[in-house]
């Protein structure tokens, strides 16, 4: 195995990483939404008076955000794998395998505590009364 293929394989192994965090973390964060949309609409259904429901106009942009974010990163995902399949041949075995994987690995720990802290704001902001408008709030006293 030669240095350019090396090379290559461990960027795309760090670009994967990074792309296969942040899928798995849209996909998380659109079963977020939808679990805030689903309890949203048995309390509405179970008493439309209720207070502390959070708005559809809160959840439903957060889902949509949440599933392009989603669809972009897989369709980056698959394309990049396209192009290293076409390019190099490559198939994820061996040490070049192995190169992708320590690299992928490293980029998504390095990511993983930003990836958390986007996912707890989805389920404060899906979840908790008056959190989407308390930031809201809180963004435009900064600017």
């Amino acid at each position: 195995m030669n240095l350019d293929i090396n090379v290559a394989v461990f960027f795309w192994g760090a670009i994967a990483g990074y792309l296969m965090l942040r899928g798995v973390d849209s996909l998380l964060a659109i079963l977020f939404s939808l679990h805030g949309l689903l309890m949203s609409r048995w309390k509405w259904l179970k008493n439309r008076a209720t207070p502390g429901q959070i708005a559809y106009d809160i959840i439903l942009p957060q889902l949509f955000r949440s599933a392009m974010f989603g669809a972009v990163f897989v369709f980056l995902l698959a394309e990049g794998d396209k192009l290293m399949w076409g390019e190099y041949r490559f198939d994820y075995n061996g040490q070049a395998g192995l190169v992708w994987a320590v690299a992928a690995a490293i980029v998504a720990l390095v990511f993983a505590r930003k990836s958390w802290r986007r996912l707890v704001v989805v389920w404060k902001l899906t979840h908790e009364f008056d959190y989407a408008n308390k930031r809201k709030r809180t963004v435009m006293l900064r600017k």
